[in-house]
């Protein structure tokens, strides 16, 4: 690494650790706001006594109960007054506040969570300790990361720079934690929540993003080492919804109110009892969903590439308008065409049939534009030239040559096809009311319609049975995707 560039990245995570000792946040004293709730409790006090004044009124009361009642009504309008003018007074008297700093100490003594919050929302812990020990361990990765780049010296390949990479990485992560963990505690009245300062924050988070950039621009290795990590993160980040919803689909409701596991648990058979129980028939939601979906796929995929074939490889009057046409029908969404579509398809008499579910996906303006670009950068017109002189018609030079070409991008288009059509769900239940017709979402739909009480572990396992026929066809075609994406033809 340079001699430069060193200094600038050792001097940065210094810098770094001194901002730690700057205040970051500061929780403002609003003794205006904490009175507010014994305002709008007086409040409430003083409109039952007027309501109690104009009730003995109205039905005629002795003088002696109607002075009661004003001598009630004028006791708590005083007390009233005086919480509202004490209000004032502390809010002209200015808010004074708490400052912090991530080091040295502890957040200040005075404060208090708002326990109110976290036990409505469940979002938040009481565990300060926990929030002070990973200021610590920022604290130690900046202090490893700076030794680590004294030791590896001059040189350009060291593991030494790979490990500094990876513990900058987590330093960066758990600043970021740590920063919206600040924000994010229920402060009790009279202080206010953290008011982050802007400046401290944005320096204790690009410091470090500097220093990393800087050792991966200068050291290949760390920089081949970034990109597996962030790629087995992105990977991580892709299976971890699909694996809890597997692993909650074998737990119990309790369970899964409790928290989140990635353990599986040994309520999947119970699960299971409760599906057959509430009429799940898995084998026609499938059946039925598999018909829908690969007829609208098989339909969709083969028709929209006949028509970008066409649209690419004929030059005709009016070609420019029909495209400008397909891309203005991408723009509109489809709820909004969805009671036109359902009174046209009433007036067929197609309403609990497949057909209207199947026959309009032929018409996939977004398949027909994303094959039209794809034939346009790896399709050459000399192929369906030279079919023409062999003897082979139109339709003979489409299946014979311009599909295989096509298969990379029908495959993708294929799984998205499949996916959007087996996850319908409004369009199935507008149509569709023969309970023998429905589908696999609207079978998981009725699943949260008991009263008294929701199995979530039933419904999780019901959407892993969706699920599945879905990564099932993912895999069996995403090696279409991507090999032959290099496919050409002839060079002109």
């Amino acid at each position: 690494m340079k001699k430069t560039k060193k200094i600038i990245s050792l001097a940065l995570i210094l810098a770094t650790i001194a901002c730690m000792f700057l205040p970051i946040a500061t929780f403002t004293e609003n003794s205006a706001g904490a009175l507010a709730g014994d305002i709008a409790k007086q409040q409430d006090k003083l409109d039952r006594a007027q309501a109690k004044l104009e009730r003995d009124t109205k039905s005629g009361k002795d003088e002696d109960t109607l002075k009661k009642d004003q001598s009630k009504v004028d006791k708590e309008q005083a007390a009233l007054d005086a919480l509202i003018a004490q209000q004032e007074s502390a809010a002209s008297e200015g808010d004074s506040g708490l400052s912090y700093s991530l080091l040295p100490g502890k957040l200040p003594e005075a404060l208090e969570l708002d326990m109110q919050v976290i036990n409505s929302y469940k979002l938040y812990e009481a565990n300060f300790p926990g929030f002070y020990m990973i200021i610590w361990v920022i604290f130690g990765l900046l202090a490893a990361t700076f030794v680590l780049e004294i030791i590896a010296g001059d040189r350009l390949v060291s593991k030494c720079y790979t490990l500094a990479c990876f513990t900058n990485l987590i330093t960066i992560l758990l600043m970021g934690y740590t920063l919206l963990r600040l924000k994010g505690f229920p402060i009790k009245l009279p202080y206010s929540c953290a008011a982050i300062n802007p400046l401290v924050a944005a320096l204790l988070l690009f410091m470090p993003i500097v220093v990393l950039v800087l050792n991966m621009q200068s050291i290949f290795n760390s920089k081949r080492s970034m990109i597996y990590v962030l790629c087995i993160f992105l990977c991580f980040l892709s299976i971890v919804p699909f694996w809890i919803m597997i692993v909650n689909s074998t737990r119990s409701s309790q369970q899964i109110q409790q928290g989140v596991s990635l353990l599986p648990s040994k309520y999947f058979l119970y699960n299971w009892q409760v599906l057959q129980s509430k009429n799940f028939d898995l084998l026609t939601g499938f059946r039925n969903s598999a018909i829908i979906s690969f007829g609208s796929t098989i339909l969709s995929v083969y028709f929209s590439a006949l028509t970008a074939y066409g649209l690419t490889v004929y030059n005709f009057r009016g070609r420019k308008l029909a495209i400008a046409i397909i891309m203005a029908i991408i723009m509109i969404p489809g709820q909004v065409t969805a009671t036109g579509f359902y009174i046209f398809m009433y007036q067929l008499g197609w309403v609990n049939s497949y057909l209207p579910l199947i026959i309009p996906s032929i018409a996939a303006a977004s398949t027909v534009y994303f094959f039209k670009q794809y034939l346009e950068a790896n399709f050459q017109v000399a192929l369906v030239e030279a079919a023409r002189i062999d003897g082979a018609g139109e339709f003979k030079s489409f299946n014979s040559i311009i599909m295989p070409i096509m298969i990379p991008a029908m495959a993708t288009m294929g799984i998205m096809a499949v996916i959007a059509s087996w996850n319908n769900y409004l369009t199935p239940l507008m149509l569709l009311t023969n309970p023998n017709m429905k589908t696999l979402p609207m079978m998981v739909k009725e699943l949260r319609g008991d009263i008294y009480r929701t199995e979530f572990g039933s419904i999780y396992l019901g959407l892993t049975m969706t699920a599945l026929p879905l990564i099932i066809v993912y895999f069996a075609f995403s090696k279409y995707i991507i090999a032959g994406i290099a496919v050409g033809g002839v060079k002109e």
